[in-house]
């Protein structure tokens, strides 16, 4: 079982990471989007942050990160997590598995560099992109 706060190495050493962090994170990649449309869906399905244990499959067997779901679309049961570790820091907004069997972080295909990035490339988005904008 998971403590909070859990403290999560990274370069640049250990942070605390809990769920006022976490939100600050959220709000923050909130104000850099512009596309209000996109920030009402995102909003819609906001969640409370919670902790998540994830599988790491390219690092020692066994391997396990916490990543952080901010975001549910139960129909698809899929959200996006922020995870420093695994892809992190350069892609930590991930679309993950919300239960089952692929409850571990993913490929780097569904990791991105912002949360606008990883929301325009989920299932739960439907909306218009800008022109020439192309999901990394």
């Amino acid at each position: 079982m998971l403590k909070l706060p859990e403290v999560i190495s990274h370069r640049g050493g250990p942070t605390v990471q809990d769920v006022k962090d976490i939100s600050s994170r959220v709000e923050q990649e909130l104000e850099q989007i512009s596309d209000s449309k996109l920030v009402s869906r995102i909003r819609e399905l906001l969640v409370t942050p919670y902790p998540a244990e994830r599988a790491w499959d390219y690092g020692s067997r066994g391997e396990h990160f916490v990543c952080w779901t901010v975001l549910e679309r139960q129909p698809s049961n899929t959200g996006s997590a922020f995870c420093l570790q695994g892809f992190g820091p350069a892609d930590p907004w991930g679309l993950v598995s919300l239960s089952g069997s692929h409850m571990n972080i993913g490929m780097d295909s569904s990791w991105f560099a912002s949360l606008e990035d990883a929301m325009r490339g989920s299932m739960a988005w439907d909306g218009r992109n800008p022109e020439g904008y192309e999901v990394p």
